[in-house]
């Protein structure tokens, strides 16, 4: 089978794509499509500048059929860097076809450049499409992310 798309490291050019596939992955979390633009733009934008932010996506022809975006980041407890994908999605249309394989194994491949000695990914429970693909990929769970919202939680 001849894959029919590439995997690359994102530019600035990629932005638009990745926004787009970012408000349909918002979409899918929450079910609600409030989601600001402008902000996404701001976010990416400045994580293109950051060197412990990586984005990786897949395209076919000059469209964006998925990305991933990861950090790299050091942690008392482990002698080189720690990886948590922060992002990763695949344009409906293209899901099925490899896409999220490719691009997690692009992902594995850059951190084992980077001297990682581990990469972590976390996903809502109810996701269990995201988990089932994490599982089959290799992943294990043997943390549990406990998250707390600040943005609801009253200045004292």
């Amino acid at each position: 089978m001849t894959k029919r798309f590439l995997i690359n490291s994102a530019v600035e050019g990629d932005l638009d794509g990745i926004t787009e596939l970012a408000i349909k992955l918002n979409e899918e979390i929450d079910g609600s499509s409030q989601t600001d633009i402008r902000i996404i733009k701001k976010n990416v934008r400045k994580l293109f500048k950051n060197p412990d932010s990586h984005f990786i996506v897949a395209r076919s022809s000059n469209t964006i059929t998925g990305f991933a975006n990861f950090t790299v980041r050091k942690t008392i407890l482990h002698l080189s860097g720690s990886a948590l994908i922060d992002e990763l999605i695949v344009s409906e249309k293209y899901r099925g076809q490899g896409v999220g394989k490719e691009l997690l194994s692009e992902v594995v491949n850059r951190c084992r450049e980077l001297g990682c000695c581990e990469l972590e990914v976390s996903t809502l429970m109810s996701n269990q499409t995201a988990r089932d693909f994490y599982w089959k990929c290799g992943f294990e769970e043997e943390a549990v992310l406990l998250e707390m919202d600040l943005s609801s939680l009253a200045a004292s």
